[in-house]
């Protein structure tokens, strides 16, 4: 529910003046999302079934973990692979090429972030 922003109020409209002004509040926006960036981290090590990343990162509800699962395919940053006949169906994630360009970007800002902050 925190994602909905009701069409007429004054932060969608900010929110579209800003990406009207710079696309890269787009991107901001979408890697700012609470959890997203640990998720996809965490697939990028191997983490790559849900309950191997809910086992990995026990802080995240499993709510919020598939909507951030949903949240990475449906950008293209992660791509779901159902395993043949098993029963429960079986479903691994993987880093795109895209998704692995985007964490090549993220890491740069954690050593800028290290480097002026900690």
């Amino acid at each position: 529910m925190g994602d909905i922003i009701k069409e007429s109020s004054t932060n969608q409209f900010n929110k579209r003046a800003l990406l009207d002004r710079c696309g890269v509040n787009d991107t901001l926006s979408l890697i700012g999302k609470r959890w997203l960036m640990t998720v996809l981290y965490e697939i990028s090590l191997g983490n790559n079934q849900f309950t191997a990343l809910k086992k990995s990162v026990t802080e995240i509800s499993e709510h919020v973990l598939a909507k951030r699962i949903a949240d990475l395919t449906g950008q293209g940053l992660i791509s779901k692979k159902e395993i043949g006949d098993t029963i429960p169906l079986q479903i691994t994630y993987t880093v795109t090429e895209k998704g692995k360009q985007l964490l090549s970007l993220v890491n740069g800002l954690y050593h800028w972030n290290r480097h002026w902050y900690k």
